[in-house]
């Protein structure tokens, strides 16, 4: 008979698929003592069975069994063939239709086509989930006990540390700090994506490309944004989106700075906002006419850029290059001024160790009140009572920290020899950032038949001196 073999390994953390090779190893031996011959091998290496994840391999054995290319099919255990109970009903309805078998290494054959052999089946599968139920139960305590001792329990490899979870890799570290404050400082996610992608850097976690595993995937807006709200980056370890305790792994930022991005990324205004504007005043500057903002585009010209009014009237038109070139020049004369570095006093500035001992000490009053209530000292209303109160002191401790923790986009620029050369190097986005912190701006009609710009048409509103 012609078999099908099919391997599974859960987790595989050095990548070198040193698990499923023995399987294979152990499945084809079976064959050659049965005399079947091997029709095709499908794996899915480091993929878990749990919950509803697609498995291409076990699609894949499932399709080669339906058009009839096996009547065995051979696994090392039955735990590695099934894992929930829905691809157990699929397996076995089609094996019991097409008179199919399933070999196990390390257990019986199973056949459907007697009463025992359907009885031994069901058994079987039902003791192996009760037996993966209890080890995921065992797991899931030994996971939070880890966690609250701040311990790496393995997994995926963390952007910027080593496979260990625990080394920082420098290169990468390096890339996660630089996006930390570009991200404080108002550059959106598809920047930091595109410079993590051009910096050779990838997220370690490979695509699904129909049935085999493709290279590691490239940033996205979404995968940057996973890597800069995960609390591990500040030397925090969370378990179950709570942070239970100090990481063992050293902090690439410190807490407030990643309070502070945190606090931008869960802006709603921020979605709202131009993600990536290709021009320097898209959303920043307003109509003169009717306050609404403007944006770039609209011009019949080949090659010229100009500024119209989103409002239905379309109030006003205006050149792009002598504006931008306008707001540049006052932009980069304010940073230029002896009192510029004015700007940058905070005399309000928090106590950031202050703020950070606080924050400890409120997650350690909710571990405690978890225990008052297992030893019956809280009723349930007094422990959410409780809860409430302390997870709104936390809550507005935490705003504090984003507060202290925001990167000043001033600072570069304010303390740079060349003031001009280092603001005509800067990313569009640190441009629009700066402008939008240092003023608002309205683009009056420039007057019919005007041909030459007027300074005036261009209203400026410092938003600090």
């Amino acid at each position: 008979m012609d078999a099908v073999v099919y391997l599974r390994l859960s987790e595989d953390r050095t990548g070198q698929e040193a698990g499923v090779t023995r399987q294979r190893e152990d499945c084809e031996r079976r064959c050659r003592d049965r005399g079947w011959t091997v029709a095709a091998v499908e794996s899915d290496n480091d993929v878990s069975a749990a919950g509803r994840r697609h498995r291409p391999g076990f699609e894949a054995m499932l399709s080669r069994v339906a058009g009839g290319e096996a009547q065995v099919v051979v696994a090392w255990a039955l735990d590695r063939l099934q894992r929930n109970r829905r691809d157990e009903v699929r397996l076995y309805e089609l094996c019991e239709r097409l008179g199919v078998i399933v070999s196990l290494v390390r257990g019986p054959d199973l056949e459907w086509q007697t009463p025992t052999g359907r009885y031994l089946a069901d058994n079987l599968g039902s003791l192996a989930r009760l037996e993966i139920e209890q080890k995921s139960d065992r797991q899931r305590r030994a996971y939070e006990q880890r966690a609250k001792r701040g311990e790496w329990v393995g997994g995926r490899r963390p952007f910027g540390f080593e496979p260990d979870g625990v080394t920082v890799r420098a290169a990468e570290a390096s890339a996660v700090r630089e996006a930390y404050e570009a991200v404080s400082a108002g550059v959106p996610l598809a920047e930091i994506a595109r410079t993590w992608n051009a910096a050779g850097h990838t997220t370690g976690q490979a695509a699904w490309k129909g049935e085999r595993r493709g290279q590691p995937s490239p940033w996205r807006n979404d995968s940057v944004r996973a890597v800069l709200l995960n609390p591990r980056y500040a030397g925090q370890r969370s378990h179950r989106g709570e942070v239970v305790a100090r990481a063992e792994w050293p902090a690439l930022v410190d807490e407030a700075t990643w309070h502070a991005a945190v606090a931008v990324l869960r802006d709603p205004s921020r979605r709202s906002a131009p993600r990536a504007a290709k021009a320097l005043l898209t959303g920043i500057a307003l109509c003169g006419v009717c306050g609404s903002s403007v944006h770039a585009g609209g011009s019949t010209i080949p090659g010229h850029r100009t500024y119209r009014c989103r409002g239905a009237q379309g109030h006003i038109g205006r050149s792009a290059v002598p504006v931008e070139g306008y707001v540049s020049a006052v932009v980069v004369a304010r940073l230029q001024r002896p009192d510029a570095r004015v700007l940058l006093e905070d005399s309000d500035r928090p106590d950031v160790d202050e703020l950070r001992a606080r924050a400890v000490a409120l997650r350690g009053r909710l571990d405690s009140l978890a225990v008052d209530f297992a030893d019956g000292s809280l009723t349930p209303s007094q422990l959410r009572t409780a809860t409430e109160r302390i997870r709104t002191q936390l809550t507005a401790t935490e705003a504090e920290l984003a507060d202290a923790g925001r990167v000043d986009v001033l600072g570069p620029l304010v303390h740079a020899e060349d003031v001009a050369a280092a603001w005509d190097g800067l990313p569009m986005s640190r441009r629009r950032a700066v402008i939008d912190l240092l003023m608002r701006l309205t683009l009056h009609p420039p007057g019919r038949g005007t041909r030459t710009f007027r300074p005036e048409t261009v209203g400026i509103e410092w938003r600090t001196e």
